[in-house]
């Protein structure tokens, strides 16, 4: 939904001090709290490593990379119209991208280019980067089970591995970030929590808070 009109061009999303501002074939992507260089860095790794549709950035400044615009519908939006062929295939392209993106093995636990790990499960989501699982797993006992007894925390920490593969995660791959048309995924955005972290955290983001219908 097109919010205003601005002399750069249409605000075509806002939320919580972010812009994303079309301006003919490309779009500006503004955040008044900065834009971490790693999400560039991250967008342009996978389009040169993989063949999942990311937009290309054309520019960046600390507050503002421009990029491609993609015309489409976010998974969101579309997936109640969509027909049970269409579904199958998109289904398939993203099992394919993730596919893609967990061939890809980290050294360690955080954000792409060595840079914090993120989880907004904590309200001081940033830490690290880690060495391993065994780090991370520490980082989120650390917010999560703070105030409980160590002998609560004890029995909790025996129950999170650390074997998992430490693989390339987009980090929020919910289905407003998943863009579509035609029956087909046309870009994956939002790369800003992309990092290298263990293998079930892409698939355990969506549902958390999920609430849209699938019919």
């Amino acid at each position: 939904m097109v919010i205003e009109l601005t002399q750069t061009g249409t605000v075509i999303f806002e939320l919580f001090g972010r812009k994303v501002i079309r301006h003919g074939d490309l779009v500006t992507k503004i955040n008044t709290q900065g834009i971490n260089q790693s999400e560039v860095d991250a967008m342009q790794f996978v389009r040169e490593n993989t063949t999942i549709p990311v937009p290309r950035v054309h520019s960046s400044s600390p507050k503002s990379p421009t990029m491609d615009f993609v015309d489409g519908a976010t998974l969101h939006d579309a997936w109640n119209g969509l027909s049970d062929a269409e579904r199958a295939t998109i289904s398939a392209e993203l099992r394919d991208y993730l596919l893609q993106l967990r061939a890809i093995k980290g050294s360690y636990v955080g954000g792409f280019g060595n840079t914090p790990a993120v989880d907004l499960r904590r309200f001081a989501f940033e830490g690290g980067p880690f060495a391993d699982e065994a780090g991370w797993n520490e980082f989120l006992l650390d917010g999560l089970v703070s105030t409980c007894p160590s002998a609560l925390r004890r029995m909790i920490s025996t129950q999170l591995r650390t074997d998992h593969d430490i693989v390339f995660t987009h980090g929020d791959l919910d289905a407003r970030n998943i863009l579509v048309r035609d029956g087909h995924i046309v870009a994956i955005i939002d790369w800003e929590r992309a990092g290298f972290y263990p293998e079930y955290l892409d698939l355990l983001k969506p549902l958390r808070g999920a609430n849209w219908h699938v019919g």
